[in-house]
């Protein structure tokens, strides 16, 4: 036996150690996933068609809780935030978070694979991702792994720490035949295919569960291949060594080093929790929340038979030896024997569905989403005061926090893996798209010196509680001059929907700028051609008033004489919009025609003053004083 079939048998020695290790581990995952899709079942029935019920508090405990954990994935307008560790341009590095953005979600299945990897982390207490660059389709590609695929030492507490990492790959024979990479012998293939047993990694017993709840009948003997993908540390890197764990000493895939230059494996855990075990020892919601649901199920059950028992009443005879019981019929109407009487079954000493309301309430509250109305179904006592509902609430959000700090900080090393990866082999294909726009990542935007953190932040895993927020924020602030009245209205909008900032939003000088300029080029038009010009609903009056001003100003100060029938339309139109400033505004409109008579009196002083008497017979009026 050569170095190389030595060092792999003492590998495989060491994975069967850790997966001998972790069978209670894996049994209980097992009943995990029974409990949350099937229920644990009566063990003795009292008889035959006995209630076996199931309540679902760990699967609905699941659903409620993962929307938070989606919201804080890909819920925001921008995946994640960068901030250059170098002097940059901020334009650069929008670009760069809009190009990150565009490339996850529209050419990768990341939105998709992130759900499932949500979906292990409540279930099981630990959700893996696999990060792989595409070469032959120029992507990232992400996997969501099952955490039972995934070997370690028990002892491990992060991937890059691992003395070694077994991805167990489950496939067909056809899909091992279509992958151009894997030993293509018939006759290997043949050995290598085989049911799932405890000697390659899966429990039969656990995939077989998995098939009943999907419906799938089982898979015939050869239909299917397990391959251990083995990730070992070195020198040079992370070495890849892909075999069967029927076959050890041969290889299905030829060995090679992991060429990703942020020099880690190729996976990202997201624990559950954070405890001082190893690797096997996060929890997650079906594990809290199973001794609940077991109870749950027993009261309901005992209430289906208490109600069963009082729907069909048990007999007694006081004289049995003439009753033939084979000849009595349980119908409406039916006439009892004589000496023949149900038995009176005593009230239940307590109230099944308040037991069952109380259990739920302290579940919710355990895992930190309450239910603020369900005390209240019973009773008008019970109902909860404001003052308790806000501390439930505080209570409750404080768990979320750190439920999904824990998440972002995993999700935080996943864009930072697959930012390296975009820097290493991407770097042709940079056009992207943002909300209506499209756009060119410049190429010297991409580099490794970034901090990448996911956007938003822990208060924005809930979008109507962040709009409450922001509105909250911008009646508190409002016209206060040491706030940035501009970006208080765009936190609002940010939050009601992204793209409404690039539709609604406009900077109030800039629009005043606009209108001047509008203005001015209506009066262009109107001392070029004479024809009036009509205003519209959407001007600022007293912009396009201000501006006329000015002009007038200007004329003066040139001594520039206007065209009389120009000046008339000018005036029109003047006149037109201190009309329709007097419906808005009728004050300002008062008085800036008070302003406008004034200047008009103090111009024909100063030209009286300039002018002899004799002239001013028939002088007509300064033109804007009109």
């Amino acid at each position: 036996m050569n170095a190389k079939d030595t060092r792999r048998t003492e590998y495989y020695s060491r994975i069967i150690d850790s997966l001998n290790q972790r069978e209670t581990w894996e049994n209980r995952q097992r009943l995990f996933y029974q409990a949350r899709y099937f229920g644990v079942r009566r063990k003795v029935k009292p008889w035959p068609t006995a209630a076996d019920l199931h309540v679902q508090l760990i699967d609905s405990a699941i659903e409620k809780l993962k929307p938070s954990f989606v919201n804080s994935a890909i819920g925001n307008d921008i995946l994640s935030s960068f901030v250059p560790m170098r002097q940059q341009l901020t334009p650069l590095t929008v670009s760069a978070e809009r190009w990150f953005d565009y490339s996850m979600r529209e050419r990768t299945n990341f939105q998709k694979e992130i759900v499932s990897v949500i979906d292990h982390i409540l279930l099981y207490g630990r959700g893996v991702a696999k990060i792989i660059w595409n070469e032959d389709k120029k992507r990232i590609d992400f996997e969501a792994i099952d955490p039972f695929h995934i070997i370690v030492p028990s002892y491990t507490k992060e991937f890059k720490d691992a003395d070694f990492i077994v991805h167990i790959i489950s496939t067909s024979v056809d899909s091992y035949k279509a992958n151009p990479l894997y030993k293509q012998d018939e006759e290997f293939i043949k050995t290598i295919s085989g049911k799932p047993s405890k000697s390659v990694g899966l429990r039969s017993e656990i995939q077989d569960e998995i098939y009943r709840r999907e419906g799938i009948t089982q898979e015939a003997e050869n239909d299917r291949i397990i391959l251990w993908e083995m990730y070992t540390p070195s020198e040079d890197g992370w070495k890849v060594e892909t075999y069967s764990p029927l076959v050890v000493t041969e290889d299905v895939r030829k060995p090679f080093t992991l060429p990703y230059r942020h020099g880690e494996p190729p996976f990202v855990d997201f624990p559950y929790e954070v405890t001082g075990g190893g690797w096997y020892s996060p929890r997650g919601v079906a594990e809290i929340l199973l001794p609940n649901e077991n109870l749950l199920n027993k009261l309901k059950n005992s209430l289906s038979d208490y109600v069963e028992l009082a729907n069909r009443p048990v007999f007694e005879a006081q004289n049995p030896i003439s009753l033939n019981t084979s000849n009595l019929k349980m119908q409406p109407g039916q006439i009892l024997p004589q000496g023949l009487k149900p038995v009176q079954f005593s009230q239940p000493p307590f109230d099944f569905q308040k037991l069952m309301l109380e259990e739920r309430l302290l579940s919710e509250q355990r895992m930190g989403n309450p239910d603020f109305g369900a005390g209240s179904q019973y009773q008008v006592s019970d109902r909860k005061t404001a003052t308790e509902i806000q501390a439930l609430q505080s209570q409750a959000a404080a768990s979320g926090d750190l439920r999904n700090r824990m998440f972002r900080m995993g999700l935080a090393h996943l864009f930072k893996q697959c930012w390296s990866l975009y820097t290493q082999y991407n770097k042709k294909d940079l056009m992207y798209r943002y909300a209506e726009e499209t756009g060119s990542m410049p190429p010297e935007g991409i580099h490794d010196e970034y901090s990448i953190e996911p956007k938003g932040g822990l208060d924005f895993i809930n979008r109507q509680f962040a709009l409450q927020k922001a509105v909250s924020r911008m009646s508190m602030f409002q016209n206060n001059p040491f706030v940035n009245q501009g970006e208080l209205v765009k936190s609002v909008l940010e939050q009601d929907d992204p793209s409404l900032v690039r539709r609604l939003f406009q900077d109030p000088n800039a629009a005043s700028g606009d209108q001047a300029e509008d203005q001015a080029t209506e009066i262009a038009t109107m001392l070029a051609t004479g024809f009036p010009v009509a205003i519209k609903p959407s001007d600022d009056h007293k912009a396009h008033i201000s501006v006329l001003f000015a002009f007038n100003q200007a004329a003066q100060q040139r001594q520039q004489a206007v065209d009389q029938s120009a000046m008339q339309v000018l005036m029109a139109h003047l006149q037109q919009h201190l009309a329709a400033l007097e419906q808005v505004d009728p004050n300002t409109s008062r008085a800036i025609q008070k302003q406008l008579r004034d200047a008009g009196k103090a111009q024909m002083q100063q030209q009286a003053q300039q002018l002899p008497p004799e002239a001013m017979q028939g002088q007509a009026p300064a033109p804007m004083a009109a």
